[in-house]
């Protein structure tokens, strides 16, 4: 499973509280466009937004790129923060389901 990771650093936890719906909207949308395995967008009472999009194989991960690549430019637009990522493979990933406990 290839991953995409960003980090974004917000000034507040109230300007990272204002900027997470944008997130969310923007990244939920690539879901059944670019068949994302998984989405987690964590928010730290610092104000972090960590956010790690999953994908099946590259050519997915390449579509994703194309298509909604450029949502931190946009988010730049109007939200002040500083952003770091990277792509990586998923070496480890645990999560029980409901259905499985």
């Amino acid at each position: 499973m290839l991953s995409k990771t960003y980090h974004l650093k917000f000034p507040s936890l109230d300007a990272a509280q204002i900027a997470a719906p944008f997130v969310i909207e923007a990244l939920g949308n690539a879901i059944p466009s670019c068949n994302l395995t998984g989405l987690n967008v964590l928010i730290s009472k610092e104000g972090d937004v960590s956010i790690n999009v999953f994908f099946p194989s590259v050519a997915e991960l390449k579509n994703f790129e194309k298509n909604h690549g450029g949502f931190l430019d946009t988010m730049k637009k109007t939200f002040l923060f500083k952003s770091t990522g990277f792509d990586g493979v998923c070496i480890f990933n645990f999560d029980r389901s409901d259905e499985a406990a």
